[in-house]
């Protein structure tokens, strides 16, 4: 029962019993005195006059009041003196709190004034645990301390040869005793207000009957803590390099006169809207198809427990853990959300469009990370790891960033030899066996890998930077329908859509931190982005390491180095503690901090389990950061945007939950809703109907060759496109009707280049054919024309095959 209630029942029975007397008369008349004084949420205990007694003069009540007080008898007024001390105990022990003006009473001509009763005044005494006793267990009303034995006319004695046994007086109820716990009575008794006689509150306490509802006071079964402080070992020394054992290939370069975008800050149009004359070569303007380069060709993405470098490295460095950039982000994203109390990014550089859009990470950001410790020999491989690995090899972004790496970086003879129609060149076979360009730094117990895309010497540093391609709004929120979506346009600078505004926007939210994190393990400068729709490329932008760090972390110097340090610090003890929980095992581990709370959780299991996969063990363990800058405590965004000759130091705490009692299942419940929460549905793509795309599913892959898995198709995954989406389908629409038109008023006309020469001339847009192949189609009757119907309908068929081309062979996820 709450504290009200208590207290609310108890003065009411306080003051509905302390008046009860012999006289029925006196106890009517003390009874209109307290209902005058408490207000009761029955409407039978108010009298019936009460109306126009509310009325009534505060010095006639008050005269009233010492009139009916007079009449009490002796006993009564003892009475009400102690509960006028019961009172004033309770307003002395109150906090301090500005009084409430009141009017003066009248002076009274009797010694006793009645007080005025507030039940305010009771229940913050019972906050300072004075004036009131402890509750009955079972009834939840406090025992009636106030209430004296009413006295009874003298009953005559019946005849027997033993008196009977002394009975409470008819007026008073018998009372409840307290159920009887197993605890030692020779604890300390005092005396209570009235001088009875009471157990000490130490007494309460009993753990013999602790409650069910109540926590086993053993919540955690592990805990342990530190410091991070600040030292010289925080910035871009805080990885050390570390020496490949293996050849590699050379960093590869930019190529297409792209390393101009790298020495001058902002976008660069491929095309000019207005002018229509090209930046960089029109060659880069059309996308190849996904469906038409072969994959194969190139050397692949290695898992960090397949890189025997890397296991090697690991041992030799006498490190603990080893991993790349694309398993380690993801826990690097969450330790950061914990440690910068969920500070939001930083949008003031950008237009008014975006003044009021929100400053969160997205929900894609903050999904839970993923990842399984392979063990060997006492060391552990990271790797990345999702329920959905086969879902990831239909997705056209993975495959799209591969081919655009090479796009970018080869001449256009060189990238013709990738082409499924072209032979593999001779020397592209001694190429692929080669491994690709790393670096490998390590911290004090993590051995970390990064792929170097490309290099220029004359960028700060090492020179070497990343590439980033990045697929439009549509394409990114509705993946499936990529071939529609492939229409939508940026048009402008600025805006809240059609922009490139609107695709940086989304970068600082979705993938600055991830980027960061990449960049500082590979020793980079900075990443250079391409902006496309999957089939064409619209412009470049290099971002260098500080301007992501000034829209994440804040504007002073070393502040991402900083944070930096501290999240690798954090991510290397939550890693001991996650495989002390299942020693010398192999054991998926996900991670999750939920926004607006101040702890990480991280659930980790075994891999290898022959039991039933709902018996399969569980740990959790709850990881808590606190801030301070020179001793005093601060929020964790004031520790993450504050100079750096400010000393930071970061309290860590990891604890591993109690397994004991229902500890297990609430661990398997909340790992639930942590997948729950990186699950995304799958948009129906135009075209399609839930009954039919299960084919679509089937036969969706990137290789250009039939799979011989297709995957499991699951239709829960699967939803109608909703209002946003189709909204989106309808911007992507509208943009490829503009591109069509403006093929067909360029047609012919020779492209102008600003950098060059070219003999490229504008082509109508491929679309137009389907069309007019469409309607001819539609136009021709039955029986008429089977020829031309055959060929309308071929070229139909072929573009939907480029569409829907399978795959033969999984391509790894690229970091």
């Amino acid at each position: 029962m709450s504290l009200w209630t208590s207290a609310s029942h108890r003065a009411s029975t306080c003051l509905a019993s302390g008046v009860a007397g012999p006289s029925s008369s006196a106890a009517s008349t003390s009874t209109r005195i307290f209902r005058r004084a408490v207000s009761t949420t029955s409407a039978e205990s108010k009298p019936k006059n009460w109306q126009k007694k509310k009325a009534k003069l505060l010095s006639q009540r008050l005269t009233e009041a010492q009139t009916e007080l007079s009449t009490l008898p002796e006993r009564e007024k003892t009475l009400l003196k102690a509960l006028r001390s019961v009172f004033e105990t309770s307003k002395s022990t109150r906090p301090g709190k500005r009084p409430r003006v009141k009017a003066a009473p009248p002076k009274l001509k009797h010694d006793l004034a009645y007080p005025s009763f507030d039940i305010s005044k009771v229940l913050r005494g019972a906050r300072a645990r004075q004036a009131l006793p402890l509750l009955n267990a079972e009834t939840g009303w406090g025992e009636d301390k106030l209430r004296p034995p009413s006295p009874q006319p003298p009953a005559p004695q019946p005849p027997a040869p033993q008196p009977p046994a002394p009975q409470p007086p008819a007026s008073q109820p018998t009372r409840r005793e307290e159920p009887h716990h197993a605890v030692d009575t020779s604890k300390e008794v005092e005396d209570n207000i009235f001088g009875q006689r009471e157990r000490s509150k130490s007494w309460a306490v009993r753990e013999s009957t602790r409650p069910p509802h109540m926590q086993s006071p053993l919540i955690y079964s592990r805990r342990i803590e530190g410091l991070l402080e600040s030292s010289t070992s925080e910035g871009p020394a805080a990885l050390q390099d570390v020496e490949p054992r293996s050849a590699h290939n050379p960093i590869a370069t930019l190529a297409h006169g792209l390393d101009r975008v790298l020495f001058n800050p902002g976008v660069h149009w491929l095309q000019d809207p207005r002018s229509r004359v090209y930046n960089f070569p029109p060659y880069l303007e059309n996308i190849p198809k996904v469906t038409d380069f072969a994959f194969e060709r190139l050397g692949g993405f290695i898992k960090s427990s397949r890189d025997d470098d890397l296991w090697d490295l690991a041992r030799r460095e006498k490190c603990t853990f080893a991993g790349s950039t694309s398993s380690l982000s993801g826990m690097l994203s969450h330790v950061y959300f914990l440690l910068s109390g969920d500070k939001d990014v930083n949008t003031d550089n950008l237009s008014r469009h975006f003044g009021k859009e929100p400053r969160s990470f997205t929900a894609g950001q903050r999904m839970p990370a993923s990842v399984v410790f392979n063990h060997n020999d006492g060391v552990y491989a990271i790797d990345s790891s999702s329920d959905k690995d086969g879902d990831a090899n239909k997705n056209i972004l993975t495959w799209m960033g591969t081919l655009l790496e090479k796009y970018l970086t080869v001449s256009p003879e060189e990238f013709a030899g990738f082409m499924r129609w072209n032979p593999a060149p001779e020397g592209l076979q001694t190429e692929s066996q080669l491994r690709d360009a790393y670096r490998y730094a390590k911290s004090d117990r993590i051995v970390m890998r990064s792929q170097l895309d490309c290099v220029d010497p004359r960028l700060p540093g090492t020179g070497v930077f990343d590439i980033k391609t990045r697929a439009c709004l549509p394409i990114r929120m509705d993946l499936l329908n990529f071939e529609e979506n492939s229409g939508y346009l940026i048009r402008s600078q600025t805006g809240r859509v059609e922009s490139f505004e609107r695709e940086y926007y989304d970068l600082i939210r979705s993938a600055f931190l991830k980027y960061s994190f990449q960049v500082r393990i590979g020793n980079m400068d900075g990443v250079i982005v391409a902006y496309h729709n999957t089939a064409q490329m619209f412009g470049f932008q290099y971002i260098s390491l500080a301007e992501m760090d000034e829209a994440l972390f804040g504007t002073g110097p070393g502040v991402g180095d900083r944070v930096f340090a501290k999240c690798v610090g954090v991510l290397e003890q939550v890693a001991e503690e996650v495989v002390g929980c299942f020693p010398g095992e192999t054991v998926k581990a996900t991670f999750e901090k939920l926004e607006g709370k101040d702890v990480m959780n991280v659930w980790v299991q075994p891999v290898e389990w022959d039991g039933a996969a709902e018996d399969r063990p569980i740990r959790q363990l709850e990881v808590k950061i606190s801030n301070y800058l020179s001793e005093d405590p601060v929020r964790g965004s004031t520790a993450v945007s504050s100079c750096a000759d400010q000393p930071w130091t970061a309290h860590w705490s990891v604890a591993r939950l109690s397994c004991s009692g229902t500890g297990e299942e609430e661990s398997r419940r909340a790992l639930q809703g942590a997948k729950d929460r990186q699950f995304r549905y799958y948009d129906i793509p135009t075209g399609w109907d839930p009954e039919s795309v299960s084919e679509f599913w089937s036969g969706l892959s990137f290789n250009g060759q039939p799979p011989e898995d297709a995957g499991k198709f699951t239709p829960s995954n699967f939803r109608v496109a909703g209002k946003r989406t189709q909204l989106l389908r309808s911007m992507a629409r509208s943009g490829r009707e503009e591109t069509v038109r403006i093929r067909n008023e360029e047609a012919g006309r020779k492209k102008v280049w600003l950098g060059g020469e070219t003999d490229e001339v504008v082509e109508p847009w491929p679309e137009d054919v389907i069309h007019v192949a469409r309607k001819e189609a539609q136009s021709v009757g039955d029986g008429e024309g089977v020829e031309e119907i055959v060929a309308a309908e071929r070229i139909l068929d072929l573009a939907t095959d480029d569409a829907s081309a399978s795959l033969e062979e999984p391509i790894e996820r690229r970091e």
